[in-house]
Protein backbone atom coordinates (compact mmCIF):
# COMPACT_ATOMS: atom_id res chain seq x y z
CA UNK A 1 0.00 0.00 0.00
CA UNK A 2 1.08 3.38 -0.83
CA UNK A 3 1.12 6.03 1.25
CA UNK A 4 -1.54 8.39 1.22
CA UNK A 5 0.68 11.45 1.08
CA UNK A 6 1.94 10.24 -2.24
CA UNK A 7 -1.42 8.51 -3.59
CA UNK A 8 -3.11 12.35 -3.07
CA UNK A 9 -0.17 13.81 -4.90
CA UNK A 10 -0.33 11.57 -7.75
CA UNK A 11 -4.12 12.81 -8.10
CA UNK A 12 -2.89 16.39 -8.20
CA UNK A 13 0.33 15.96 -10.38
CA UNK A 14 -1.93 14.36 -13.42
CA UNK A 15 -1.43 17.62 -15.15
CA UNK A 16 -1.28 20.83 -13.47
CA UNK A 17 -2.83 22.30 -16.36
CA UNK A 18 -6.60 20.48 -16.07
CA UNK A 19 -7.15 22.08 -12.28
CA UNK A 20 -8.93 24.38 -14.11
CA UNK A 21 -11.25 21.49 -15.31
CA UNK A 22 -11.64 19.15 -12.52
CA UNK A 23 -10.26 20.95 -9.61
CA UNK A 24 -13.06 20.38 -7.52
CA UNK A 25 -13.37 16.67 -8.06
CA UNK A 26 -9.16 16.54 -7.67
CA UNK A 27 -9.27 18.24 -4.38
CA UNK A 28 -12.66 16.44 -3.08
CA UNK A 29 -10.52 13.19 -4.57
CA UNK A 30 -7.59 14.25 -2.09
CA UNK A 31 -9.87 14.87 0.94
CA UNK A 32 -11.18 11.51 0.87
CA UNK A 33 -7.56 9.39 0.19
CA UNK A 34 -6.03 11.81 2.97
CA UNK A 35 -8.34 11.63 5.76
CA UNK A 36 -7.61 9.76 8.95
CA UNK A 37 -10.51 7.57 8.78
CA UNK A 38 -10.19 6.12 5.57
CA UNK A 39 -8.75 3.02 4.63
CA UNK A 40 -7.08 2.79 1.02
CA UNK A 41 -5.73 1.03 -1.32
CA UNK A 42 -4.23 1.93 -5.30
CA UNK A 43 -3.98 0.29 -8.70
CA UNK A 44 -2.32 2.74 -11.07
CA UNK A 45 -1.42 1.98 -14.78
CA UNK A 46 0.03 4.27 -17.26
CA UNK A 47 0.91 3.68 -20.96
CA UNK A 48 3.37 6.02 -23.45
CA UNK A 49 3.94 6.11 -27.05
CA UNK A 50 7.49 4.74 -27.15
CA UNK A 51 8.50 6.90 -29.59
CA UNK A 52 6.98 10.46 -28.10
CA UNK A 53 6.78 9.61 -24.88
CA UNK A 54 3.35 10.97 -25.24
CA UNK A 55 0.78 9.74 -22.52
CA UNK A 56 -1.56 7.27 -24.42
CA UNK A 57 -3.58 5.63 -21.87
CA UNK A 58 -4.12 5.73 -17.97
CA UNK A 59 -6.08 3.91 -15.22
CA UNK A 60 -5.90 4.91 -11.36
CA UNK A 61 -7.98 2.90 -9.01
CA UNK A 62 -8.36 3.93 -5.03
CA UNK A 63 -10.59 1.68 -3.19
CA UNK A 64 -11.37 3.08 0.22
CA UNK A 65 -13.26 2.06 3.39
CA UNK A 66 -15.04 5.18 5.63
CA UNK A 67 -17.04 4.91 8.65
CA UNK A 68 -20.93 5.74 8.15
CA UNK A 69 -20.22 8.50 10.46
CA UNK A 70 -17.65 10.03 7.66
CA UNK A 71 -20.83 10.39 4.76
CA UNK A 72 -19.95 13.62 4.39
CA UNK A 73 -16.79 12.93 2.23
CA UNK A 74 -18.59 10.77 -0.19
CA UNK A 75 -20.99 13.55 -0.35
CA UNK A 76 -18.18 16.22 -0.76
CA UNK A 77 -17.20 14.57 -4.02
CA UNK A 78 -21.15 14.44 -5.29
CA UNK A 79 -20.88 18.08 -4.93
CA UNK A 80 -17.43 18.18 -6.27
CA UNK A 81 -18.94 16.37 -9.87
CA UNK A 82 -21.87 19.21 -9.39
CA UNK A 83 -19.41 22.38 -9.20
CA UNK A 84 -17.23 20.89 -12.37
CA UNK A 85 -19.91 19.59 -14.58
CA UNK A 86 -20.29 22.87 -16.78
CA UNK A 87 -16.68 22.18 -17.93
CA UNK A 88 -17.79 18.67 -18.30
CA UNK A 89 -18.62 17.14 -21.97
CA UNK A 90 -20.63 14.48 -20.28
CA UNK A 91 -21.44 13.41 -16.97
CA UNK A 92 -24.03 10.08 -15.48
CA UNK A 93 -24.78 9.24 -12.08
CA UNK A 94 -27.38 6.51 -10.69
CA UNK A 95 -29.21 8.15 -8.05
CA UNK A 96 -30.30 5.31 -6.11
CA UNK A 97 -28.69 1.43 -5.42
CA UNK A 98 -29.39 -0.68 -8.29
CA UNK A 99 -32.39 -2.51 -8.10
CA UNK A 100 -30.92 -5.18 -10.36
CA UNK A 101 -27.67 -7.15 -8.63
CA UNK A 102 -25.21 -4.70 -10.82
CA UNK A 103 -25.74 -2.00 -13.38
CA UNK A 104 -22.93 -2.49 -15.94
CA UNK A 105 -20.69 0.55 -17.57
CA UNK A 106 -17.35 0.50 -18.96
CA UNK A 107 -14.61 3.87 -19.13
CA UNK A 108 -11.97 3.34 -22.08
CA UNK A 109 -8.75 3.48 -21.26
CA UNK A 110 -6.23 4.21 -24.41
CA UNK A 111 -7.59 3.59 -27.48
CA UNK A 112 -9.86 1.05 -26.53
CA UNK A 113 -13.96 0.75 -25.87
CA UNK A 114 -12.89 -2.06 -23.75
CA UNK A 115 -11.98 -0.25 -20.73
CA UNK A 116 -12.17 -0.14 -16.56
CA UNK A 117 -16.41 -1.70 -15.45
CA UNK A 118 -18.35 0.23 -13.39
CA UNK A 119 -20.98 -0.76 -11.67
CA UNK A 120 -19.27 -4.23 -10.77
CA UNK A 121 -20.35 -3.59 -6.46
CA UNK A 122 -23.50 -5.00 -6.02
CA UNK A 123 -26.30 -2.23 -4.71
CA UNK A 124 -23.53 0.17 -5.31
CA UNK A 125 -23.95 3.91 -6.59
CA UNK A 126 -21.78 5.89 -9.04
CA UNK A 127 -21.45 9.08 -10.97
CA UNK A 128 -19.00 9.97 -13.55
CA UNK A 129 -17.97 12.58 -15.71
CA UNK A 130 -15.61 13.36 -19.01
CA UNK A 131 -12.92 15.91 -19.44
CA UNK A 132 -11.05 16.93 -22.60
CA UNK A 133 -7.77 17.11 -22.04
CA UNK A 134 -6.32 20.34 -22.53
CA UNK A 135 -3.03 19.45 -23.53
CA UNK A 136 -4.09 17.96 -26.76
CA UNK A 137 -4.59 19.96 -29.30
CA UNK A 138 -6.35 17.39 -31.64
CA UNK A 139 -9.12 17.13 -29.20
CA UNK A 140 -9.10 13.52 -29.23
CA UNK A 141 -8.20 12.89 -26.21
CA UNK A 142 -10.28 13.13 -22.75
CA UNK A 143 -10.17 12.57 -18.66
CA UNK A 144 -12.82 10.05 -17.32
CA UNK A 145 -13.10 11.05 -13.19
CA UNK A 146 -15.64 8.52 -11.78
CA UNK A 147 -17.13 6.87 -7.91
CA UNK A 148 -18.83 4.31 -7.19
CA UNK A 149 -19.80 3.29 -3.39
CA UNK A 150 -21.92 0.86 -1.29
CA UNK A 151 -23.36 2.72 1.50
CA UNK A 152 -23.62 0.17 4.81
CA UNK A 153 -24.82 0.59 8.25
CA UNK A 154 -21.09 0.88 9.50
CA UNK A 155 -19.14 1.65 6.90
CA UNK A 156 -18.80 2.78 3.16
CA UNK A 157 -16.92 1.24 0.15
CA UNK A 158 -16.36 2.50 -2.85
CA UNK A 159 -13.82 2.81 -5.67
CA UNK A 160 -12.38 6.39 -7.01
CA UNK A 161 -11.12 6.09 -10.61
CA UNK A 162 -9.25 8.27 -13.04
CA UNK A 163 -8.67 6.78 -16.68
CA UNK A 164 -7.16 8.65 -19.72
CA UNK A 165 -8.41 7.71 -23.11
CA UNK A 166 -8.82 8.89 -26.58
CA UNK A 167 -12.71 10.18 -27.07
CA UNK A 168 -15.57 7.84 -27.63
CA UNK A 169 -16.04 9.83 -30.88
CA UNK A 170 -12.41 9.73 -32.14
CA UNK A 171 -12.44 5.47 -31.60
CA UNK A 172 -15.71 5.67 -33.39
CA UNK A 173 -13.70 7.14 -36.58
CA UNK A 174 -11.05 4.71 -36.11
CA UNK A 175 -13.22 1.50 -36.10
CA UNK A 176 -13.46 -1.04 -38.95
CA UNK A 177 -15.39 -4.04 -39.50
CA UNK A 178 -14.92 -7.38 -38.69
CA UNK A 179 -16.97 -10.65 -38.66
CA UNK A 180 -17.65 -13.00 -35.97
CA UNK A 181 -19.82 -16.26 -36.43
CA UNK A 182 -22.82 -16.72 -34.56
CA UNK A 183 -24.65 -19.77 -34.24
CA UNK A 184 -23.22 -20.27 -37.97
CA UNK A 185 -24.34 -16.68 -39.33
CA UNK A 186 -21.69 -14.16 -39.96
CA UNK A 187 -22.39 -11.12 -38.13
CA UNK A 188 -20.26 -7.76 -38.89
CA UNK A 189 -19.37 -5.76 -35.73
CA UNK A 190 -17.67 -2.96 -35.30
CA UNK A 191 -13.56 -4.02 -34.62
CA UNK A 192 -12.68 -1.82 -31.72
CA UNK A 193 -15.91 -2.55 -29.89
CA UNK A 194 -16.76 -5.80 -28.31
CA UNK A 195 -19.57 -5.32 -25.09
CA UNK A 196 -22.84 -7.09 -24.99
CA UNK A 197 -25.44 -4.56 -22.50
CA UNK A 198 -28.87 -5.35 -22.04
CA UNK A 199 -29.71 -4.20 -25.45
CA UNK A 200 -27.82 -6.83 -27.04
CA UNK A 201 -30.25 -8.52 -29.84
CA UNK A 202 -29.69 -12.46 -29.13
CA UNK A 203 -31.26 -14.52 -26.76
CA UNK A 204 -29.51 -16.95 -24.33
CA UNK A 205 -29.32 -19.25 -26.75
CA UNK A 206 -26.93 -18.00 -29.14
CA UNK A 207 -23.23 -19.16 -29.45
CA UNK A 208 -20.80 -16.99 -29.89
CA UNK A 209 -17.37 -18.10 -31.63
CA UNK A 210 -14.91 -15.72 -31.54
CA UNK A 211 -11.27 -17.52 -31.42
CA UNK A 212 -10.64 -15.59 -35.11
CA UNK A 213 -11.35 -12.31 -33.27
CA UNK A 214 -10.56 -12.06 -29.71
CA UNK A 215 -8.63 -15.13 -28.45
CA UNK A 216 -5.63 -15.38 -30.48
CA UNK A 217 -3.97 -11.43 -29.75
CA UNK A 218 -2.41 -10.12 -26.84
CA UNK A 219 -4.80 -8.27 -24.71
CA UNK A 220 -4.26 -5.42 -21.74
CA UNK A 221 -5.90 -6.07 -18.15
CA UNK A 222 -8.58 -3.57 -19.37
CA UNK A 223 -9.31 -5.79 -22.58
CA UNK A 224 -9.06 -9.06 -20.71
CA UNK A 225 -11.64 -7.49 -17.96
CA UNK A 226 -14.19 -6.30 -19.91
CA UNK A 227 -14.30 -9.29 -22.04
CA UNK A 228 -14.44 -11.32 -18.76
CA UNK A 229 -17.67 -9.10 -18.04
CA UNK A 230 -19.39 -9.47 -21.16
CA UNK A 231 -19.22 -13.41 -20.96
CA UNK A 232 -20.02 -13.21 -17.12
CA UNK A 233 -23.06 -11.54 -17.99
CA UNK A 234 -24.05 -13.82 -20.80
CA UNK A 235 -23.77 -16.84 -18.51
CA UNK A 236 -26.45 -14.75 -15.70
CA UNK A 237 -28.86 -14.06 -18.22
CA UNK A 238 -29.62 -17.43 -18.01
CA UNK A 239 -27.35 -20.19 -16.08
CA UNK A 240 -29.45 -23.08 -17.37
CA UNK A 241 -29.42 -22.42 -21.17
CA UNK A 242 -28.17 -24.52 -23.54
CA UNK A 243 -25.33 -21.69 -24.46
CA UNK A 244 -24.13 -21.33 -20.34
CA UNK A 245 -21.57 -24.23 -20.91
CA UNK A 246 -20.00 -22.79 -23.73
CA UNK A 247 -20.32 -19.23 -21.77
CA UNK A 248 -18.53 -20.86 -18.96
CA UNK A 249 -15.52 -22.66 -21.40
CA UNK A 250 -14.87 -19.34 -23.05
CA UNK A 251 -14.93 -18.36 -19.32
CA UNK A 252 -12.13 -21.14 -18.47
CA UNK A 253 -9.90 -20.11 -21.64
CA UNK A 254 -9.75 -16.47 -20.76
CA UNK A 255 -8.62 -17.85 -17.26
CA UNK A 256 -5.42 -19.94 -18.69
CA UNK A 257 -4.37 -17.22 -20.33
CA UNK A 258 -4.79 -14.35 -17.91
CA UNK A 259 -0.59 -12.93 -17.64
CA UNK A 260 -2.22 -9.28 -18.22
CA UNK A 261 -3.33 -9.55 -14.67
CA UNK A 262 -2.55 -8.40 -11.89
CA UNK A 263 -2.65 -10.05 -8.13
CA UNK A 264 -5.72 -7.40 -7.47
CA UNK A 265 -7.27 -7.85 -10.76
CA UNK A 266 -6.73 -11.91 -10.55
CA UNK A 267 -8.19 -11.91 -6.91
CA UNK A 268 -11.45 -9.58 -8.36
CA UNK A 269 -11.94 -12.23 -11.28
CA UNK A 270 -11.79 -15.43 -8.68
CA UNK A 271 -14.43 -13.94 -6.24
CA UNK A 272 -16.49 -12.94 -9.46
CA UNK A 273 -16.48 -16.62 -10.73
CA UNK A 274 -17.27 -17.74 -6.91
CA UNK A 275 -20.53 -16.25 -7.28
CA UNK A 276 -20.83 -17.80 -11.32
CA UNK A 277 -20.74 -21.27 -9.27
CA UNK A 278 -23.52 -20.59 -6.93
CA UNK A 279 -26.02 -19.64 -9.95
CA UNK A 280 -25.50 -23.24 -11.81
CA UNK A 281 -26.75 -26.84 -10.84
CA UNK A 282 -24.83 -28.33 -13.57
CA UNK A 283 -21.84 -30.02 -12.01
CA UNK A 284 -19.75 -29.74 -15.36
CA UNK A 285 -20.28 -25.84 -15.21
CA UNK A 286 -19.28 -25.94 -11.78
CA UNK A 287 -16.21 -28.02 -12.18
CA UNK A 288 -15.10 -25.74 -15.11
CA UNK A 289 -15.57 -22.75 -12.81
CA UNK A 290 -13.13 -24.22 -10.08
CA UNK A 291 -10.46 -25.14 -12.49
CA UNK A 292 -10.77 -21.18 -13.97
CA UNK A 293 -9.92 -20.26 -10.14
CA UNK A 294 -7.27 -22.65 -9.98
CA UNK A 295 -5.76 -21.04 -13.26
CA UNK A 296 -5.67 -17.93 -11.72
CA UNK A 297 -4.22 -18.81 -8.83
CA UNK A 298 -0.86 -19.93 -10.98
Amino acid sequence: MKSKQFLAVSIMMLSLQTVHAQGHIKRAFNLLITDTSTKVESTQKLNKDPETGTKIGQLDVYEFTIPASHHNLVEDIKHAFDQDKEKAYSLTSTSTANKKSYNYTSLAVGGEDNGYPLGDMKNSRYIYALFLDPDDKSKTHRYAYAMEWCEGEKEIVGKLIITYATTQEHRRSKRQTRTININGQEIKIDGNSFSFGSGFPFDGSSVFDTDSLLSNRERSSESWLSEFNTYKNLFLKNPSGTAASHYATYIYKLCKNAKSLDDVEKKMVAQEIAKLKTSTKDDFIKELFLMSIKRLGK
